[in-house]
C-alpha cells in the first residue's frame, strides 16, 4: 500500500516538473550534476568547512556555496532494502534497516543503534541510480537476482545526453560503477564491471585512479618493491605474470589495461571509442580547448589520488605526506569531464565522487579526511563557477549529498558527552572531533540542491528528524534526477 502511494506521489511530481517548465518557458532540463562526498556525514561536511574557514559558530552552519540561500537543504535517510550480501528473493523491506529517528538519538544507546543495519556504498549508490534499494553489495542488482534497469547514465543515454562518473578512487569502484550501466550482484567483481563500464556504448567520460603502472605514492611501479616475491616465485619456477604484483582488474584485466596504454602513446589513438588519458598534464588540457568526443582516464595512483600515499602519524594536514603531485585534482577532473560531456548538444548527466572521504574514514584518520572533504569542496565550486559561466540554473541541476555516513564522528569528548558537537579551532586547523567507527553507520546524510527541479524534493519528505530536520530517502532522490533527465511517467520508473 505504502509503495503503490509512493508511487502515486511520484507520478504527480514528475507531472510538476512537466508543468513548471512548460509555465516558464524553459527547454528540457539538459544537465544533470551529482556530487557524492562518499562516507561524509553532516560532521565531515561541517570539519572540511571549519578548516577552510567557512563555518559560522553563531549559526552553526556552514558557509560554503552549497549553504547559500538560493540552495535548498535536506537530510537524507540511506538504509539498504537488507543487510544481506547476496539475494535473499524476497524483494522486502527489512524493517528492522529502516531509520528511526528516536533509536538514532537515545544517549544512552544512539551510538550502538547506529553502527548497525548501515548501507554499503553499493547498495546506496543503486539506490540514487535506479530509485530501488537493494542489499549490501549489490551493483545495480535487485533482491529478486536481476539486473535493475535503467541507471541514470542508461537513461540519459536513451534520451540521447550524454553521461560520465569521475571519482577519486578507481573508477571501477562501487560508486561510480553503480551511476554507470554496470550490473553485477557482488561488487568486488572490478573486472567484470570495468569491462561493462567501458564497453555498451552508455558512458562518455570515465574517470578516476586505479592505475596499475603506478603505487599509493604515484610512483612507478618497479619490480625490485616486490624482490623478494619475485625471487621466492623464481625459485620455485615460476616466472613472468605471476612474478607481477600489480592490480589489473580495476582497468578491466592486464590484456585490456595493456590496449588502453597502446592507445595513449599513439597519437589520436582510441581504446573501444575512449582517448585514453593518463597524466596531470593530459587531464589539465581536458579543461580548456578542443577536446575528444569520449575519454577513459586512468590517474597515476594505484587505489586513490591521495589518501592511500604512505601514512605519517600526522594530526594536521600540513604535517602529513606531501601530496601526490603528480595527480589531478577532483576539480580539475570535474572540469575536464565537464567540457567534454558539454560538446552534446541535448546535454549531459555527471557523478563527481569524492570517493576517499569514506576511505580515510574507515581509518580514522582525521586530517585526511577532512584533505579530502575540502578537495570535495573546491570541486563543488569549480562545478557551480562551470554552470554560472556556461549554462544556467535554469536548465541545469546540481545535487550534492553522500551516499552514508562512516566513523561515526562527533565532538571531542563525545564519549562522555553523547553526540557533542564538533570544536572548531579555527582555519587551517582540523576541528576537535572523535570517531566511535571504522565501519558505516545508518546517520542521516546532507542534502544541497540547486537548479530546475529542486522544489521537487518537497514532496518527497518521509519524514522529520528532531536534529537534521526534514529528510527524504535516498530513492525519492533518484526519481528527481530522472525527472530532471526529462523522463516520463511512461518510462519504467524502477
Amino acid at each position: 500500500m505504502l509503495r503503490r502511494r509512493f508511487v502515486l506521489l511520484l507520478l504527480g511530481v514528475l507531472a510538476s516538473l512537466a508543468a513548471h517548465s512548460q509555465a516558464e518557458g524553459q527547454g528540457p532540463r539538459r544537465n544533470v550534476i551529482v556530487m557524492i562526498a562518499d562516507g561524509a556525514g553532516f560532521n565531515s561536511f561541517a570539519a572540511g568547512s571549519m578548516y577552510q574557514g567557512k563555518w559560522d559558530g553563531v549559526q552553526n552552519r556552514g558557509t560554503q556555496v552549497y549553504n547559500g540561500p538560493d540552495w535548498q537543504s535536506l537530510a537524507v535517510q540511506t538504509f539498504p532494502l537488507n543487510t544481506s550480501t547476496k539475494p535473499k528473493g524476497s524483494g522486502e523491506q527489512d524493517p528492522e534497516v529502516v531509520y528511526d529517528p528516536a533509536k538514532a538519538w537515545d544517549r544512552a544507546k544512539g551510538y550502538e543503534w547506529l553502527k548497525g543495519n548501515y548501507t554499503d556504498s553499493a547498495a546506496s549508490a543503486t539506490a540514487l541510480s535506479t530509485g530501488q534499494k537493494t542489499f549490501n553489495n549489490a551493483i545495480n542488482w535487485s533482491d529478486l537476482d536481476q539486473p535493475l534497469k535503467p541507471t541514470l547514465s542508461e537513461l540519459a543515454q536513451s534520451l540521447g545526453r550524454a553521461a560520465g562518473v569521475v571519482t577519486s578512487v578507481e573508477w571501477s569502484h562501487a560508486t561510480p560503477a553503480a551511476f554507470s550501466h554496470a550490473h553485477v550482484a557482488e561488487r568486488d567483481q572490478y573486472q567484470e564491471i570495468a569491462q561493462q563500464m567501458v564497453r555498451g556504448g552508455v558512458l562518455d567520460v570515465i574517470m578516476g585512479a586505479g592505475n596499475p603502472d603506478f603505487d599509493n605514492n604515484g610512483q612507478p611501479w618497479r619490480a625490485k618493491k616486490n624482490k623478494a616475491k619475485t625471487e621466492q616465485a623464481k625459485a620455485s619456477g615460476i616466472t613472468g605474470e605471476t612474478a607481477d604484483k600489480r592490480e589489473y582488474k580495476y582497468v578491466g584485466g592486464k590484456e585490456a589495461w595493456t590496449a588502453i596504454e597502446a592507445a595513449r602513446k599513439t597519437p589520436d589513438g582510441l581504446y573501444q571509442g575512449y582517448r585514453p588519458v593518463s597524466t596531470k598534464a593530459e587531464f589539465e588540457a581536458l579543461c580548456q580547448g578542443p577536446v575528444p568526443a569520449k575519454v577513459l582516464g586512468t590517474a597515476q595512483a594505484a587505489t586513490t589520488l591521495q589518501q592511500a600515499r604512505t601514512k605519517k602519524d600526522a594530526k594536521q594536514p600540513e604535517d602529513d605526506t606531501p601530496l601526490n603531485p603528480n595527480v589531478p585534482s577532483l576539480a580539475t577532473m570535474a572540469k575536464g569531464a565537464l567540457n567534454v560531456l558539454n560538446q552534446n548538444p541535448n546535454g549531459f548527466f555527471l557523478v563527481v565522487e569524492g570517493g576517499a572521504v569514506d576511505w580515510a574514514n574507515h581509518n580514522n584518520q582525521a586530517g585526511r579526511m577532512v584533505q579530502e572533504q575540502v578537495d570535495f569542496n573546491l570541486a563543488v565550486d569549480a562545478v557551480v563557477q562551470w554552470v554560472e559561466a556556461n549554462s544556467s540554473w535554469n536548465e541545469t541541476l546540481v545535487v550534492i549529498t553522500a551516499d552514508h555516513e562512516t566513523g561515526l564522528v562527533w565532538g571531542p569528548n563525545s564519549e562522555q558527552e553523547a553526540f557533542q558537537p564538533l570544536l572548531d579551532n579555527g582555519p587551517g586547523k582540523v576541528p576537535g572531533l572523535k570517531y566511535h567507527t571504522k565501519t558505516h553507520s545508518n546517520s542521516l546524510v546532507p542534502l544541497f540542491v540547486r537548479g530546475v527541479g529542486a522544489e521537487l524534493l518537497e514532496p518527497l519528505i518521509v519524514g522529520t528528524d528532531p536534529v537534521r530536520g526534514n529528510y527524504v530517502d535516498n530513492t525519492g532522490i533518484a526519481k528527481v534526477l530522472r525527472a530532471a533527465l526529462g523522463a516520463t511517467d511512461s518510462q519504467p520508473l524502477h
